[in-house]
């Protein structure tokens, strides 16, 4: 990962560096105006983008991300509400290697990404290696938190670095890598939510919710959007 953030981050400086002032005015005139905004939806949810491109070969994006989805789960065999919350902000470069729309990109989200988890027995269920009653337990709340900081790697289409139109499309596909959730589950409103057994057994449970979560640790990316060349 850090090796092609590296090779990502040559090319930009590279591109900028190498394009002389003959180049310069001939990339002015066929790609018209460095800067644009514009919106997109996908797996991090709604996006407001901003992006600067010097040349035909490189930009500079970054955009504010919100998303927030209901995701039921079922972790060791007890069902849970969960509630998945991302507010995110991103920093990337994009490389158009072809001076196409082709593009890799690298960069980073920074923020907030919370699963919170409720669940509410209403048969005996199974904590750790134990097997408590639906009163013994109560209610079972938790929250999985992945990293703030995020690495992210991709590649897709972009119209807007090498292109002229006012318009542009954008897709992309890539992954952001969170670590590991950390994770944190109590028992509320049960005969033995303050018994040290339960408490011990809700220790195991957080272990069999990290491994099952840990999936999240490579959330996929996928994007769609168009942008206002200004």
């Amino acid at each position: 990962m850090k090796t092609l953030l590296t090779v990502l981050g040559c090319a930009a400086l590279l591109a900028g560096c190498s394009s002389n002032p003959a180049n310069s005015a001939k990339g002015q005139s066929s790609q018209g105006n460095k800067f644009a905004v514009g919106l997109g939806v996908g797996t991090t949810g709604a996006t407001i983008e901003a992006k600067y491109a010097p040349n035909d070969l490189v930009a500079l994006r970054g955009n504010f991300n919100f998303l927030t989805i209901s995701v039921d789960q079922d972790y060791d065999d007890i069902d849970y509400e969960g509630d998945l919350d991302a507010t995110t902000f991103g920093g990337f470069v994009d490389v158009a290697p072809f001076k196409n729309g082709f593009v890799l990109s690298g960069g980073a989200f920074l923020g907030d990404k919370t699963l919170d988890l409720n669940a509410t027995p209403s048969t005996n269920v199974q904590i750790g290696d134990q097997s408590f009653t639906p009163s013994e337990v109560g209610t079972l709340t938790g929250k999985a938190e992945l990293a703030n900081f995020a690495p992210y790697a991709g590649l897709g289409y972009d119209g807007f670095i090498a292109g002229s139109k006012n318009w542009s499309f954008n897709a992309r596909a890539g992954v952001m890598f969170t670590g590991s959730p950390d994770v944190d589950l109590v028992s509320a409103n049960g005969s033995l939510s303050n018994n040290a057994l339960l408490r011990q057994e809700l220790d195991a449970e957080i272990a069999a919710i990290e491994e099952d979560a840990d999936d999240y640790k490579y959330y996929p990316v996928i994007t769609l959007g168009v942008a206002r060349r200004f």
